[in-house]
């Protein structure tokens, strides 16, 4: 099968990926999640004519018609039930965060004032408008607007918002049962000393991490050796309770690559094994239809099972940097190249190339905040010009 494009390999994803539907979380979550239903404001926000500054809330008319020195009827704290202005030419102390006082339409900061004996006198006038220093009710949003869309990211804001309007549970795009599969005989357990010819797992760690930065929050980990009848044992045990299967390792064309043969005759449709990239070229996906399970095959190498992690499952949003070095690629073949970030005064994305030995240069990575995607219609990129930035976080 030819080798397809970075770009008609994401539409294929896109395209196929299952939709998982939705389930309902709690205010006390807290995770990355993405809302699946509009949420509407439950009454006007702010729900009263708010005070913005600690001074005195009196009559407009009065102010315009000439009128300093104003008498003090009480004060108004935040929470209290305010007073009406009993006498129009009076006013109240008032507080940052509480209600403005019927009658009054006007706050003066205690900034121009003089309080004495209680008597405020104002000090230093000026043409003050009606409402000036009140956050009008409902000038936020009013009773019933949509404050958060479906679709919405659930970051710190957000939550911040849902619990305002008294959404104590909202209803959230589900992420998958998510299981990561390393396969391979030279693999040990990171608590484990390897020989030489062995190494401690590290790819599926790495996944996870990034999975769950996302906000999946069923993800398990396994290790399965490189044995056709282990393999095929466990994928129809975890195809029955997992959404996505993710598996590092063994989808290339060596003699113990028996992924790609196994899933076929499993029943799993292929949409994907090649694209025309590096690293992470021999990328597999495919969906078993019967089960609505997804199935990914990473390449092996670390630095290529997680770019592709990155720029095909994970959603984060579309950025741009600046090349800060001159970069040459001869291979017709979409470069994923490990950057580290600046950002300068001028508000640019600056990415300095961190060039690795080859795509088991998992060391490399530690001096590296994302890669970006150079185009493999080019040889030759530029420092200065723009390509796609991709975060590790």
């Amino acid at each position: 099968m030819p080798l397809i494009s970075v770009n008609t390999a994401a539409a294929l994803i896109r395209q196929h990926l299952p939709d998982w539907g939705t389930e309902i979380v709690s205010l006390s979550t807290l995770h990355p999640r993405i809302l699946a239903e509009p949420i509407l404001s439950d009454r006007p926000y702010p729900p009263i004519d708010r005070i913005m500054m600690d001074g005195i809330a009196l009559n407009w008319q009065h102010y315009d018609a000439g009128q300093r020195t104003f008498p003090i009827l009480g004060t108004v704290a935040a929470g209290d039930v305010p007073p009406p202005l009993s006498d129009p030419s009076a006013c109240f102390e008032v507080m940052t965060g509480a209600a403005l006082p019927q009658g009054c339409d006007l706050v003066i900061p205690y900034e121009a004032l003089e309080i004495k004996e209680g008597i405020a006198s104002i000090r230093h006038p000026e043409p003050w408008l009606p409402y000036q220093f009140v956050h009008r009710c409902g000038s936020d949003a009013p009773a019933g607007a949509v404050i958060l869309p479906a679709g919405t990211p659930l970051h710190s804001p957000a939550w911040g918002i849902l619990a305002s309007v008294g959404h104590t549970q909202v209803r959230v795009k589900r992420y998958p049962r998510t299981q990561l599969i390393a396969t391979g005989n030279e693999l040990v357990a990171p608590e484990q000393t390897p020989n030489p010819h062995q190494l401690r797992l590290s790819n599926t760690y790495a996944l996870a991490a990034a999975l769950q930065r996302q906000g999946y929050s069923q993800v398990s980990l396994t290790h399965l050796p490189d044995d056709p009848q282990r393999l095929a044992q466990h994928y129809q045990a975890a195809s029955q309770t997992h959404d996505l299967l993710i598996y590092c390792g063994g989808v290339s064309k060596g003699k113990f690559d028996y992924l790609p043969q196994l899933w076929q005759q499993q029943g799993v449709q292929q949409y994907i094994h090649g694209v025309a990239q590096r690293p992470g070229k021999p990328l597999w996906f495919g969906i078993d239809h019967q089960r609505q399970t997804a199935v990914f095959g990473l390449p092996g190498n670390p630095v290529s099972s997680l770019v592709c992690l990155h720029r095909y499952l994970l959603e984060t949003p579309v950025l741009y940097a600046r090349l800060a070095a001159p970069v040459h690629f001869e291979k017709p073949l979409a470069y994923f190249l490990p950057v580290k970030l600046e950002t300068t005064q001028n508000a640019e994305l600056v990415a300095h190339p961190r060039p690795m030995q080859n795509s088991g240069d998992f060391l490399a990575l530690a001096d590296t905040d994302g890669f970006v995607e150079l185009p493999a219609e080019q040889q030759t990129f530029a420092a200065g010009e723009c390509y796609r930035y991709i975060p590790w976080s």
